[in-house]
């Protein structure tokens, strides 16, 4: 459940939603961890995912408001003619070795996160009233942004850094530095370990996380 507290991280209010009977558990981990994998796994499974950082992105694409103050804080290169996201852009920004990144990483999560956050509240409080009794929510953030005193459970998906930053170079065409300039920005693979209440590692093959994903995700099932 999603219990009603305040998050002090980006003001945003969980007050508005409800203890329910109905269980949530976070699928979360580092860039390149194979979080995303995993939610489908669990889809594939038949449970019901939503993903927050696709939310975001949905956000950044479609939202006036949000578009709007994208473009007042960071110029009109923001997005390209076509009307679509310049993510290069954005990205080098924020992610970039200049000082002043963290500040714009900042800024960008003030702007995006309470919005990804109000959505996952009407999103679980919309299936809370279908009936649902076990939701996933697939999240890169949860400790960064300080949410994880508002799932029943957290699955952290880990991989060794290594496998993480070839995995994502393979995938975006980024190098290696500019996967570590994310990665430096997350919160350590250790912390997230020690506050999950089940870790699946995914140093191995697609089959091998299949397994263990799928394991995890039944046991959960049982119990919630």
């Amino acid at each position: 459940m999603i219990d009603p507290n305040e998050n002090e991280a980006n003001g945003e209010s969980f007050d508005e939603l409800q203890k329910s009977s109905m269980t949530v558990v976070s699928i979360t981990g580092g860039i390149g961890s194979g979080k995303t994998a995993v939610a489908q796994i669990a889809r594939d499974l038949g449970f019901t995912v939503i993903s927050s950082d696709d939310k975001a992105k949905e956000l950044m694409a479609s939202d006036p408001e949000v578009m709007s103050e994208l473009v007042d804080e960071f110029g009109t290169e923001t997005y390209l003619s076509n009307g679509k996201l310049n993510s290069a852009f954005l990205a080098e920004i924020v992610f970039s070795d200049d000082e002043n990144a963290a500040k714009s990483l900042a800024k960008l999560n003030s702007i995006v996160h309470p919005r990804v956050i109000q959505s996952m509240i009407n999103e679980t409080a919309r299936y809370e009233e279908q009936g649902e009794k076990l939701l996933f929510v697939e999240s890169a953030l949860v400790f960064e942004a300080e949410l994880e005193d508002g799932f029943d459970y957290i699955i952290v998906v880990d991989a060794s850094e290594d496998i993480s930053i070839e995995r994502v170079m393979k995938r975006s065409g980024l190098t290696s530095e500019q996967v570590q300039r994310r990665i430096d920005e997350q919160i350590p693979r250790s912390e997230k370990k020690a506050h999950a209440d089940f870790v699946i590692s995914n140093n191995g093959s697609v089959d091998d996380l299949k397994k263990s994903a799928t394991m995890i995700i039944n046991i959960i099932s049982q119990i919630a």
